[in-house]
């Protein structure tokens, strides 16, 4: 399958062809706004963690621990996801640059909108997760029904990827006539899943968990066709 070359919206940024309703912003130091952002608690992990500022980057919260230690004892308690305050709709690609350093697991997640807990904080509910690790690329599918989660893998891609290398992960939202899908391209790979219960209009953003997760930067690039003026 021949890859389709997107430009990254870092190249658009830089030359001035994003649009209002696009978005683009690296992670280093200063660069950033994060009053842009908010933070999501999940129902699946015992603890949400925030993200900390490194030179070039911003990394998911962890305890100063080695690399196999935080896999095998603390996984449970590394989860940190930050969000853009704003809305996109399809046809979009998002895209961001990640890291991790031992085996898993940065990603990029999809949602129509959050719920709240029991002390008032915005927590997931429906929500799509485009997930890096070291074994390949997964999508998981989380729904809320009855107060309960649940989620399955929905699609996934095996193939190795390397710790502490920047990866730039690509999720293309879009709705042909065989219905709504997602094309994820990284790393020379890609591969795609139709799920016509992807929300016409969503948040996106990032989580960091089950390790150190780097992220560099983070865009999102509208498809939709600009109308000619008469």
């Amino acid at each position: 399958m021949k890859l389709k070359n997107y430009l990254l919206p870092a190249i658009l940024f830089a030359s001035g062809l994003l649009s209002a309703q696009d978005f683009y912003t690296v992670f280093a130091r200063g660069k950033w706004d994060p009053a842009q952002w908010f933070e999501v608690k999940s129902t699946h992990f015992k603890q949400s963690r925030g993200m900390v500022q490194q030179d070039d980057h911003i990394m998911n919260e962890v305890p100063d621990l080695p690399d196999a230690e935080l896999h095998a004892k603390h996984q449970q308690y590394l989860y940190s996801c930050l969000v853009l305050d704003r809305k996109f709709s399809i046809p979009c690609v998002i895209s961001s640059t990640m890291s991790f350093d031992y085996l898993m697991a940065p990603l990029i997640v999809i949602a129509p909108d959050f719920g709240k807990n029991a002390a008032g904080q915005r927590e997931q509910r429906d929500h799509f997760e485009i997930v890096l690790f070291n074994q390949g690329l997964n999508i998981w599918r989380h729904s809320f029904e009855n107060g309960k989660p649940s989620y399955y893998l929905a699609g996934y891609l095996r193939t190795s990827f390397l710790p502490k290398t920047k990866y730039n992960l690509q999720v293309k939202v879009f709705k042909n006539r065989y219905g709504k899908q997602l094309e994820i391209t990284c790393g020379g790979h890609c591969f795609a899943i139709r799920d016509n219960s992807l929300p016409d209009t969503f948040y996106a953003g990032i989580i960091g968990c089950e390790g150190r997760n780097r992220f560099y930067d983070f865009g999102v690039r509208s498809l939709r066709k600009k109308k000619r003026k008469k």
